[in-house]
C-alpha cells in the first residue's frame, strides 16, 4: 500500500481520532461535574431534611450505565462489577424515593 492509498483510506473512514478524543474528554468532564454537583445538592438537601434518593438514583444509574458501556466495549471485569453495583444502588435508591422512605 502506498502513501496515496493510505491517505485515501483514512479520509474514507469518516472517523477522526481528535473528535473521538474530544468526545471522550467531554464525557469525562460531564460525568465529573454531574457527580460533584449531585453530591453538593445531596448534602444541602440532607441538611434541610429533604429527600435525597432521587439524586442518588440519578447519579448511580448514569454512572453505572457508563461503566456497563465500557465493559461492553473492552470486557474489563472492573467495569462490569462497578456497573452492576452502581445500577443496583441506583435501582434501590429509586425504589426508596418512590415509596417515600
Amino acid at each position: 500500500m502506498d502513501k496515496k492509498e493510505i491517505l485515501a483510506k483514512a479520509r474514507a473512514e469518516k472517523s477522526d481520532e481528535r473528535e473521538t478524543f474530544i468526545l471522550d474528554k467531554s464525557m469525562h468532564w460531564t460525568f465529573l461535574v454531574m457527580t460533584l454537583s449531585a453530591g453538593i445538592f445531596t448534602i444541602v438537601r440532607s441538611c434541610q431534611d429533604l429527600p435525597i434518593m432521587d439524586l442518588c438514583a440519578t447519579v448511580c444509574l448514569s454512572v453505572g450505565t457508563g461503566f456497563m458501556y465500557r465493559f461492553i466495549k473492552n470486557r474489563q471485569k472492573f467495569n462490569l462489577i462497578t456497573g452492576i453495583l452502581m445500577i443496583f444502588f441506583g435501582i434501590v435508591s429509586a425504589v426508596e424515593f418512590f415509596i417515600g422512605k
